[in-house]
Formats: C-alpha cells, structure tokens, sequence
C-alpha cells in the first residue's frame, strides 16, 4: 500500500496545510489532515465494514431475472423483458427507464462472490481493487462523486457505499495563524 502525500487547502482554515494521504490499494482511499487547525477526513477501510453479502447477492439474483429494477434509487417492480435468447435477457423499467442484461448482472454477482471469498480469507488486497469510478464490490461502473478529499463511492447496483470519519475544528478557525504556511485567499 503505497501512500502519495502532498498539501492542499483546508476546507476549515484556508491554510495550505491540509496533508493529503492518497492511497493507491486496496481501493482508492484517502486521508487528510489538516496540520494547522486539525481538521482530518478519512475513510475506513473495507476489512472494518458490516457486509451483509447474502443480501447483496440476493438483490443482485433479482435484478438478474427482471424482478426489480437495476437501480436501488429506483427500486421499481414495474420491469419488462425485452430479450430472452437462452440465458441471456434484457430488461426496461417502466418507472425510470433504465435497461440493462443479465450477463452484466452475473458479473458483479461473481466479483461480489469473489470479494466475500476474499474477506473470509482475509486476503482482502489481493481482490478489492477498484478502478477509479468503480465499485470495489461488485466492479459497476458508477462514476465518483468527491467530498471534500474523499472519494465517495455509493453503488446504485449491489448498494455499497464507503463509510468516512470526519473531524472538523470546534473552535473558531479564522482566528489561527500558522505562518508556517501560506493562507489561501478565502472563496466569495
């Protein structure tokens, strides 16, 4: 696990001293904090989450055959079959209308089971690797949306999203002043 740091600016106190902790394995992860006012972001990793993976593999069996729509947002039973050539099946929902097959479906179904596999034998590095926009869990390509310095993974598929601690400064930050490093000009 290889951690690339630099400085940015802190979102609290507007220093450029916000170090940042940028780790490649097991997934993208991030750590941040902030060395002049204490603010600190961090997401937890894989090995500490609660996963209920038979659940998981359930909900993605139903969005497999048609059941219920490929997206949790949506979560519609309004679903219409399109194809069905042999195993392979395509699928509409009616309510947000969404498509999608059931071979794509029975590859996050066996990432997922890899990943389960993985955590069991507690080789976790070895399989939960993600690339950026994707899901650690089931390997869905979903995009990335940024909090802060974090990047917040949220799967619309198999459901999982990280978890993230995050300490910001209870007392009144405009008053710091670390000449140690350079404050950034305040946004507005």
């Amino acid at each position: 696990m290889i951690c690339l740091t630099h400085l940015e600016v802190c979102p609290c106190c507007y220093h450029v001293s916000l170090k940042v902790c940028e780790f490649d394995e097991p997934y993208p992860r991030v750590e941040a904090t902030c060395l002049c006012c204490g603010y600190s972001i961090k997401d937890r990793a894989l090995s500490h989450y609660d996963l209920d993976f038979k659940n998981i593999l359930e909900l993605l069996s139903k969005k497999q055959i048609g059941q219920i729509c490929v997206d949790n947002l949506c979560g519609s039973t309004n679903i219409i079959r399109l194809i069905d050539e042999g195993s392979y099946k395509e699928f509409r929902c009616l309510d947000c209308g969404a498509e999608w097959n059931s071979k794509e479906l029975q590859y996050a179904i066996k990432n997922v089971k890899k990943v389960w596999e993985c955590l069991k034998k507690e080789e976790i590095e070895d399989c939960v690797r993600a690339q950026e926009g994707e899901c650690p869990i089931c390997k869905n390509d979903m995009g990335h949306k940024r909090n802060g310095y974090l990047i917040e993974i949220s799967c619309d598929l198999c459901g999982f999203h990280n978890v993230y601690d995050e300490k910001i400064p209870n007392f009144d930050v405009s008053q710091i002043d670390c000449k140690e490093y350079q404050k950034a000009e305040t946004p507005g």
